[in-house]
């Protein structure tokens, strides 16, 4: 993370001629968590013949490395460089949501730059805005992240401390709670099992459950890169009213929306994580989709 910091002093041309050279440094050793990145495209595109997925492989690379010098740069970057890095769609949305006086939950997913978009959310939004993140095993790595992602006002709040947050939030003004939905959960039993991407896959059941418990809209944020070092992060509305809606609908809408994403543009997820690690107890039933990517 310090590394991070002091690349960020350096020009954007500068970075981005580094992360080709991170690129095909990667490629020559068999890529950042090459085994990982593979077997995910195999399982997920299996229909693909091995030069395409090596193609998928090699522009994840690309992006990967991309990411990082940008993440890199966040650190120094001024605020109206970040606002113009990151154009927000939508916002019409979230303004009837706010008028109304509805706490809204932001989803989103691991694609193009996350990070970025964080540093964005506050200053394009009505709402008091907070993120949930899980605890980083580094105190200093975890505080340097924290002071990045929040210092235009984004507040940064643990996983564990996320609902004695809302209990005290949600008696004043709305809040928007940004929520990532599409890591694999620490225990398999205590998740949502569905299909996502053509495969049995455990969900993060927080999404629908804090919809519920707090009568929350939710909205979709998606991001995508538009040119060099800039993205647009659209607002689209799962449901405005969610305590009459069948248990995992609000997972269902917002996983149709993931993998259209994916679809469109399939080497911006972050394919180097392991999203399919767990395989599904006997216990755990598997539900099924009523959502597509085409017809979300």
């Amino acid at each position: 993370m310090k590394m991070l910091s002091w690349l960020g002093l350096l020009p954007r041309w500068m970075l981005t001629l580094l992360a080709w050279k991170v690129t095909v440094l990667a490629l020559l050793v068999g890529g950042y968590r090459g085994k990982v990145v593979r077997a995910n495209l195999k399982r997920a595109f299996p229909n693909l013949s091995r030069g395409e997925r090596w193609w998928r492989f090699a522009a994840f690379q690309r992006h990967f490395a991309q990411l990082m010098v940008e993440s890199a740069k966040l650190f120094t970057m001024s605020r109206a460089e970040v606002d113009a890095g990151m154009l927000h769609h939508g916002k019409e949305v979230m303004d009837a949501l706010h008028a109304r006086g509805k706490h809204v939950l932001v989803a989103g997913g691991h694609m193009n730059n996350w990070e970025w978009s964080a540093l964005t959310l506050n200053q394009n939004l009505p709402f008091r805005t907070m993120a949930l993140y899980k605890k980083l095993s580094d105190k200093n790595a975890e505080k340097m992240m924290r002071e990045s992602r929040g210092r235009f006002g984004l507040e940064m709040v643990r996983t564990k401390e996320g609902r004695a947050w809302m209990n005290v939030a949600r008696h004043a003004d709305p809040v928007a709670v940004i929520m990532g939905f599409d890591q694999s959960p620490a225990d398999p039993t205590k998740c949502w099992w569905t299909t996502f991407l053509g495969t049995e896959t455990a969900v993060f059941y927080g999404l629908e459950q804090w919809s519920k418990m707090y009568d929350m809209a939710v909205v979709y944020a998606s991001i995508r890169r538009v040119g060099p070092w800039k993205y647009t992060l659209t607002y689209e509305l799962i449901a405005d009213e969610v305590s009459d809606l069948p248990e995992g609908e609000v997972l269902d809408r917002c996983l149709a929306k993931l993998e259209r994403e994916i679809h469109m543009d399939p080497s911006r997820w972050l394919w180097s994580h392991k999203r399919w690690k767990h395989k599904r107890p006997a216990s755990q039933p598997c539900h099924p989709r009523c959502h597509s990517a085409s017809q979300p």
